[in-house]
């Protein structure tokens, strides 16, 4: 039987053994480099009419998970954000990787083909009104709309019951609303509520809403509730309940009502990507955070706004701020039509009477 040949008092066995076991830890060293080597830093840039404050913690959230990706928020107010977008993608210039803005934007961005298509995991999880069927974009955080009153002015018993009593001379000089000639949230809250009432009682209500009480016109949303709550004005219309509610938590005299027939009004605020970003698996994953139980609930712990997620535990939810007869029968607003005669209908409104 021949023995196995022997070199420098090794086996040839032996010598392959070892061989294999060096090229193993070789291969094994360079697999754990590259595991091991963190990825590239990301700097994302995020476009949003959110406010800054009350977004960071949720950024901050998202940062100490992804350490290697850093946010840079740029808060801008709707139209601002859409011209900014724009003219950047028209000049070939950088611009926002993603949008965080109502939906007014993002149904313009999407018209001219400017938002990338992402179906985040987390949509299973929300209503399939709340996000784009194409994955163009995800309701994130939702601003019902009401009105307003002061509360030391007024009572409930008080208040206009009726849209009849709202459109009375009895509020002139008191009542102030967002300028509906503007093609922006009051105009398009407005436009949303015809098919709501009928158009024959929403056009009725409408002149007749300009020609006894004549509100002033404000150009700001968030105007509307802090000049009811100085007391400036004893009624605000359109107003969002988040602006009440942080009104409230400091003390204001307001509250919020509805005139019979008339439903919680929503405008939800979305995330999108901007097509051709090159953070783009950077992008997924901030979209990913924001839409999960996670984000959801870090922004309803932190701002008045309600997380769009339903069944979120948190301070600000729609449940903890909104009887359930009024969640059930809310309306989403404004529908990608109505955002789009928003402008027209502004004119309208002028020919009517209102300045």
């Amino acid at each position: 039987m021949k023995r196995p040949i022997q070199v420098a008092g090794i086996s040839s066995n032996a010598k392959v053994v070892a061989f294999a076991i060096v090229v193993l830890i070789v291969i094994g060293g360079v697999l754990a480099y590259e595991v091991l080597q963190p990825p590239p830093h990301v700097t994302l840039t995020v476009y949003g009419s959110v406010t800054a404050s009350d977004l960071q913690p949720t950024i901050n959230d998202f940062q100490g998970n992804y350490s290697y990706i850093t946010v840079n928020y740029v808060q801008l107010n709707p139209p601002p954000l859409y011209s900014r977008v724009t003219s950047e993608v028209a000049a070939h210039q950088a611009t926002a990787d993603l949008i965080f803005v109502t939906n007014v934007v993002v149904y313009q961005l999407q018209s001219m083909g400017l938002l990338q298509s992402y179906n985040s995991s987390n949509l299973a999880s929300y209503p399939k009104s709340y996000y784009d069927p194409g994955g163009d974009w995800a309701d994130a955080l939702l601003l019902p709309t009401v009105f307003s009153y002061n509360t030391k002015s007024l009572n409930q018993s008080q208040l206009p019951q009726t849209l009849n009593q709202l459109a009375n001379s009895t509020w002139k000089n008191k009542m102030i609303m967002h300028d509906i000639t503007l093609g922006s949230t009051g105009t398009q809250y407005l436009v949303s509520l015809a098919p709501v009432l009928g158009n024959q009682t929403w056009t009725s209500f409408a002149k007749q809403l300009v020609s006894t009480a004549n509100p002033t016109p404000t150009s700001q949303v968030s105007d509307v509730s802090s000049e009811v709550a100085s007391g400036q004005y004893e009624i605000g219309m359109i107003a969002y309940l988040s602006d009440i509610v942080k009104l409230q938590s400091q003390g204001a005299p307001i509250g919020y009502f509805l005139p019979q027939g008339v439903p919680v009004m929503i405008a939800p605020e979305s995330l999108a990507i901007i097509k051709g970003t090159p953070h783009l698996a950077a992008a997924q994953l901030f979209e990913d955070f924001i839409l999960s139980s996670k984000g959801q609930t870090t922004l309803g712990n932190t701002q008045t706004r309600p997380p769009a997620m339903p069944g979120i535990t948190a301070k600000y939810t729609m449940e903890k701020m909104l009887p359930p007869a009024l969640i059930n029968s809310s309306i989403i607003f404004p529908t990608p039509a109505v955002a789009a005669s928003a402008s027209s209908w502004a004119q309208t409104f002028k020919s009517w009477g209102y300045s």
